[in-house]
């Protein structure tokens, strides 16, 4: 049987646990994270929390769908129509997550021109550019979940996708 692409809707703070029982079970588990800095009694605290709150992105049988389900952890699983399309935005962030600290989730952004990275660290990264200043703010969108993650880079680091 095939495994299908699914992303579990987690109860609130616990995708971290739902990663750790699909690990438990041996089930394939992406949680993407991003390194959070605070100041606690004047000291800085890192931790990682996940790129998109309350989402986890996984393959599973229907048997391993219903056995996760039973974890009490998940508040609904979402089917993935376009799984190739969304491996290739995961990759996007994975990328960009990797080569800019600055990376955080907007679930609210004015649709803009789509752009390609040219140069610099994001080089090859695909997404939708809203302005800000004297640096545009590269847009990766994740269409399954109606959200996005900005970037800054530079205007001059930027061409025009032709649309298809």
């Amino acid at each position: 049987m095939r495994r299908d692409w699914y992303v579990l809707q987690t109860k609130p703070r616990a995708e971290k646990k739902v990663a750790q029982w699909l690990g438990f079970y041996r089930y394939f588990c992406h949680l993407p994270l991003t390194l959070h800095v605070r100041k606690v009694n004047r000291r800085k605290v890192k931790s990682y929390l996940p790129l998109f709150p309350g989402y986890v992105f996984t393959k599973l049988l229907p048997e391993e769908r219903v056995t996760m389900l039973k974890t009490n952890l998940i508040v609904r699983t979402i089917a993935v129509e376009h799984p190739r399309r969304m491996i290739h935005q995961l990759r996007q962030i994975k990328n960009a997550t990797h080569r800019s600290p600055e990376v955080k989730v907007v679930h609210d952004f004015a649709a803009g021109q789509l752009v390609r990275v040219t140069s610099g660290p994001m080089r090859g990264v695909e997404g939708v550019v809203k302005r800000n200043g004297p640096n545009a703010t590269l847009c990766i969108n994740v269409d399954i979940l109606s959200a996005t993650v900005e970037v800054a880079v530079p205007p001059e680091d930027l061409e025009r996708v032709e649309s298809v």
